[in-house]
């Protein structure tokens, strides 16, 4: 590994000089109209995406960008990830904070001229509650005992309990009613095979004019939006993109904005002086985590000893320098270090191999020079040399205590039925909320254990009490230490080896403005990608 450290010195050491050249540039890409510039309206900005299979907020499994851009929620973010008004212009919480009073925008209409009301949103909301169709959100909404709408301007939601997330899952994108109803049971068209699904109408900032299969979507501006018109005219998604292409792509003009693919790519290709002179370029730390889970279901992982053991002799700090030049942060629980219930006070375990022969020489006593195989799965999209090179560390110190440590690479439909049958010693996998919350249910509760994404098949009755109690309380104040709490018990339990956090990297053309990291994601601000401006050629 000594010529990887050289090379991470080395490419540091470039990127320290390309820092200190562009200190001396005025930046261009991420400036507001000030310092002389001019905004200016018009031109068509060019965004890689994947391909969606519904242009539907509610059925489409994966984040699309034309879903966020077409479709909105009650409840928008801000860049801190705060819930701000959005098709409701106001809400109002009730004491015992199970009823959400929402007061929705009068100055609203859907792309086609038709007026956006409560009808929509009641509409919506039985909708993922019938549908037979994978969503995620189904399980958001289970806590809701009654929709109701008193008026068109009017949404009261009321919940079994206190559920302190319910507010931000108000960020799901609304359908339109009248587009949704028809010729179907009771007057009501399958969600799944809806001609909506493949021209959507939104409320949105941009809003739907062609679909290029195979090759590009295409967005105009939707000059009506409530908040008010995009600069750019319009969005152009370009499909078939490879995370290898989209730099190439991007230095050919064949796009205005890309996430850089790999982290090489970044401290290489993105800090040259002759890319940073066409192209900003930015790093953040994103809500995204990196985790093994242990089947604590199978022996000897059914011991938190060895668990812990496994922690202490993986060298997660040096996964971080070696193999990502640095370009992540370690955690040390599933809290994402973006969100409230991250707790900065409990230190990820350090690389202790003595520490870790103590815990196994307890638990696992080797026989002769070997104690146990391990073998840890993880889907195909995972292969790179980001995944090799932890593999190779961690096979190495492990081997050391007679531990003989396996990365198997599946396709998704083989990773998947393994990970229903609980059939592995460990789960290598990245975890990102579907919500700006950081209820840590699906990864830890004991109703998660069999068939959700508790991987590790965790049960633990304290666990599920603090999870619990966590998720009844709308006092932040009070779930952040029920969080600190939790945090303290999975130190000793480690059902998880939290791994690390990436930086997400983000590079654009110098000729478009207004961005910030964050517009282009699931947890993305308002107004997010309407406030990008192009310059003229």
């Amino acid at each position: 590994m000594r010529r990887t450290v050289g090379f991470a010195i080395a490419i540091l050491a470039v990127v320290a000089a390309c820092k200190s050249d562009e200190q001396k540039k005025a930046p261009a890409g991420n400036a507001k109209a000030t310092d002389g510039e001019e905004l200016q309206r018009g031109g068509m900005a060019r965004l890689p995406s994947n391909e969606p299979k519904y242009l539907n907020p509610i059925l489409e499994p994966r984040f699309i960008v034309a879903n966020s851009l077409i479709f909105e929620g009650l409840v928008g973010l801000d860049a801190k990830l705060e819930p701000v008004e959005r098709l409701a212009q106001s809400w109002e919480i009730s004491p015992d904070g199970r009823t959400i009073t929402f007061k929705l925008r009068d100055n609203v209409k859907w792309h086609d001229g038709e007026k956006f009301t409560s009808a929509d949103v009641a509409f919506t909301f039985e909708a993922i509650r019938s549908t037979s169709a994978a969503t995620a959100w189904k399980a958001y909404m289970a806590p809701v005992q009654e929709l109701t709408t008193p008026d068109e301007r009017t949404v009261v939601v009321t919940y079994a309990e206190p559920f302190a997330p319910a507010l931000v899952t108000w960020t799901v994108g609304i359908l339109p009613k009248h587009l949704f109803t028809g010729s179907g049971d009771g007057g009501t068209i399958d969600l799944t095979s809806a001609h909506a699904n493949l021209e959507p109408v939104g409320t949105g900032p941009f809003k739907y004019t062609r679909w290029e299969l195979g090759k590009r979507l295409l967005l105009e501006a939707n000059r009506d939006w409530w908040h008010k018109r995009p600069h750019l005219d319009g969005i152009e998604l370009v499909f078939g993109l490879g995370e290898a292409d989209v730099l190439e792509a991007l230095r050919r003009d064949q796009l205005d904005w890309a996430r850089v693919p790999d982290v090489e790519s970044w401290l290489t290709v993105a800090q040259t002086g002759d890319f940073r002179d066409h192209f900003e370029a930015s790093e953040v730390v994103e809500s995204r985590l990196r985790l093994i889970a242990w089947n604590t279901q199978r022996a000897p992982l059914d011991d938190k000893r060895v668990r812990k053991a496994l922690t202490y002799a993986l060298d997660r700090s040096r996964v971080i320098s070696d193999v990502l030049f640095g370009q992540a942060s370690a955690i040390a629980a599933p809290f994402f270090p973006t969100m409230f219930g991250h707790d900065a006070s409990v230190a990820p375990l350090p690389f202790d191999l003595d520490a870790a022969r103590k815990l196994l020489d307890e638990a696992a006593p080797a026989k002769g020079d070997k104690r146990f195989d391990i073998e840890v799965i993880t889907v195909d999209t995972f292969r790179g040399p980001a995944t090799d090179g932890m593999t190779a560390i961690f096979r190495r110190d492990l081997g050391t205590l007679g531990i003989d440590f396996k990365m198997t690479t599946l396709p998704k439909e083989a990773y998947y039925e393994r990970i229903n049958r609980r059939d592995y010693d460990g789960v290598y996998f990245g975890w990102l909320p579907d919500i700006p919350d950081p209820d840590p249910a699906a990864l830890l509760h004991s109703s998660q254990a069999q068939s959700g994404a508790n991987y590790a098949a965790y049960s633990n009755a304290e666990v599920d009490r603090l999870v619990d109690e966590a998720r009844r309380s709308v006092d932040r104040e009070k779930r952040k230490k029920l969080y600190q709490q939790l945090q303290q018990v999975l130190a000793e339990e480690m059902p998880y080896t939290p791994l690390y956090t990436p930086y997400g990297h983000y590079a654009w053309s110098r000729r478009l403005h207004g961005v910030t990291a964050r517009d282009v994601g699931p947890q993305a601000p308002l107004p997010g990608v309407a406030a990008w401006w192009l310059e003229k050629k």
